[in-house]
């Protein structure tokens, strides 16, 4: 037996839909008062208050995130396997062809690429198991027990 009813709250007794929260009431006191609450914290700011710099500088400006221009290994489109694709990045690296910092991220997509090969390469040999031995259908009925459908 289900525990929750589909289309029922698990809570009947909680807040109601359209019930404002005390953030939502504080963000409406202080809408009023924005422009003037902005500019007394650059004021601060400009006569060298850090807290009140730092406070402006954090969220009136995103994060940079280091951009990279896309780069051109011929090595790696050329190498046949992953050994032979990380083998080029380290020697992009080695050579300056590419920052360590693009390549650590080259190597983690490798390394990422290598293990679903890998997962890909087990699933497939334990199917191949199951079909030899005559499980095959045992096995799919008792997946399809499990997860409602076939993966």
């Amino acid at each position: 037996m289900a525990r929750f009813q589909k289309g029922q709250s698990g809570n009947p007794a909680g807040r109601k839909p359209g019930t404002r929260t005390a953030r939502t009431k504080l963000v409406e006191a202080l809408d009023a008062d924005l422009p003037d609450l902005l500019d007394a914290t650059k004021q601060k700011a400009l006569e060298g208050d850090m807290v009140a710099m730092r406070l402006l500088l954090e969220r009136a400006l995103p994060v940079r995130r280091q951009a990279c221009e896309p780069i051109d290994l011929p090595a790696m489109k050329s190498a046949t396997n992953l050994t032979s694709k990380a083998a080029a990045v380290l020697d992009a690296i080695a050579s300056g062809e590419i920052p360590p910092d693009v390549g650590a991220q080259l190597m983690t997509a490798i390394s990422t690429t290598a293990r679903v090969a890998e997962l890909d390469a087990l699933t497939d040999r334990i199917r191949e198991v199951e079909e030899r031995l005559g499980l095959a259908e045992r096995m799919r009925a008792a997946r399809l027990r499990v997860h409602g459908s076939e993966e």
